[in-house]
């Protein structure tokens, strides 16, 4: 396959950071919606992660319907988890949704008794694994600053990340990123049973600003050498709310997209 198709998109409603909604920095209006984003990027594959806003999944399902893989975040309705029902039916009228995803799980597991947590995790997991449809695929966000400080929370942690699939890493703060190649000799050792995939910001959320071009290059540099050498098997971009603005880390990666997007890679034997 080519390298872009090992990559996703990590896509929310269209305006969701305009006008510096919840003060990342972002002073400008974004039109561009998901599946744009993907255009856009020439990827085809997107999570799709409301945030808490209102969205018609069915109406995006239906945008989304040349894409290759789709997925939805569900960590946020884990106190209802027979809501895990729906998206199942989703996925049968729409056969490319693959996978569910849990972003923010480590960092918001205070707001939840954690007993009941894991019970209604191990629910769902088995629901999307097992059900009339077909099995469903299980995604974790797991940030670098959330593990690799206390050995002792890194193990105790994880049983947890034996219950996903597939484990993505995401570096919050940009100004740390030199920090990621130690930070994913740590990832492997905590998930050595999972898929692996990286997450990539194009746009500085951990600080607050835009990303640089530089730094984004980087990091596409090094995440390309470790698919390529089987140890990870693909890159979430985020996002497509402000791939509209003309700000330089989403010129940046479309430049190394041109270079390259088209390598061909191997299926990942994860090692």
């Amino acid at each position: 396959m080519k390298l872009r198709d090992t990559f996703w998109l990590w896509g929310h409603p269209e305006g969701r950071y305009n006008h510096n909604i919840e003060g990342f920095g972002c002073p400008h209006y974004s039109r561009m919606t998901p599946m744009e984003g993907c255009l856009y990027l020439g990827i085809s594959k997107t999570f799709m992660v409301p945030c808490d806003w209102p969205v018609n999944r069915r109406q995006y399902n239906k945008s989304f319907s040349t894409l290759k893989e789709v997925g939805w975040e569900f960590f946020r309705k884990m106190k209802t988890p027979e809501l895990i029902e729906d998206y199942i039916q989703e996925a049968k009228e729409f056969p490319n949704i693959t996978t569910v995803v849990f972003d923010d799980y480590k960092g918001n597991m205070g707001k939840h008794d954690s007993e009941l947590l894991l019970n209604n995790l191990r629910g769902v997991m088995d629901r999307l694994h097992n059900n009339d449809v077909k099995r469903l695929n299980s995604w974790m966000v797991f940030y670098t600053h959330e593990f690799g400080v206390d050995k002792a929370v890194d193990d105790e942690f994880r049983s947890t990340l034996n219950l996903f699939d597939g484990i993505i890493m995401w570096n919050w703060f940009e100004s740390r990123y030199k920090e990621i190649p130690d930070k994913f000799e740590i990832f492997k050792d905590l998930t050595p049973n999972n898929r692996r995939m990286f997450g990539c910001y194009l746009y500085n959320f951990g600080e607050r600003k835009q990303a640089t071009g530089e730094a984004v290059k980087w990091q596409l540099d090094f995440y390309r050498e470790k698919i390529m050498a089987g140890e990870a098997e693909g890159v979430v971009l985020h996002t497509n709310t402000m791939a509209d603005l003309g700000y330089e880390a989403y010129d940046a990666c479309l430049e190394w997209m041109a270079e390259h997007g088209d390598d061909e890679v191997d299926v990942p034997t994860l090692k």
